[in-house]
């Protein structure tokens, strides 16, 4: 798990565990293994937001995402993807948000976009991995706080 996910992913250090919860998760298409989180960039820590030159701000959010294909010995590799996305809040606005790929020792990617909370932003992703002929969709739902 490369720096970047374990960090997030230890967000109770930084976060409630409530908030961590709903804002994280793992999905499964076909021997593909999606990671991802998404949350304000206000929850992390100086150090790390300078590392990856993210604003840190209760206006921002973050999205995170991880590839893995499981082989038959259930080893999970990361693997390189291709990742489009969009945020929609709870009236429909929509945001592309562009999706970079984070150098580390695994492959993983982030995402920024704009939040105004308090407010529910879903999440559309279209990712396709690296030597795969189909791309898979995922959606899930991220509540923002006022801080």
């Amino acid at each position: 798990m490369n720096t970047l996910l374990r960090n997030l992913l230890g967000l109770p250090l930084i976060a409630s565990a409530s908030a961590a919860a709903d804002s994280s998760g793992t999905e499964t298409f076909g021997d593909y293994l999606v990671h991802y989180s998404a949350l304000s960039t206000q929850l992390l820590n100086a150090e790390m937001a300078r590392q990856y030159a993210i604003e840190r701000s209760p206006k921002r959010g973050l999205l995170n995402i991880s590839v893995q294909q499981v082989a038959a010995d259930k080893t999970a590799t990361a693997v390189a993807a291709s990742i489009t996305g969009e945020a929609s809040n709870l009236t429909g606005q929509k945001t592309a948000i562009t999706i970079r790929e984070i150098p580390d020792l695994y492959v993983s990617y982030i995402g920024l976009f704009d939040v105004v909370a308090p407010d529910t932003y879903t999440f559309t992703l279209t990712i396709k991995p690296e030597g795969s002929k189909q791309s898979f969709k995922l959606r899930f739902s991220k509540n923002f706080v006022a801080e």
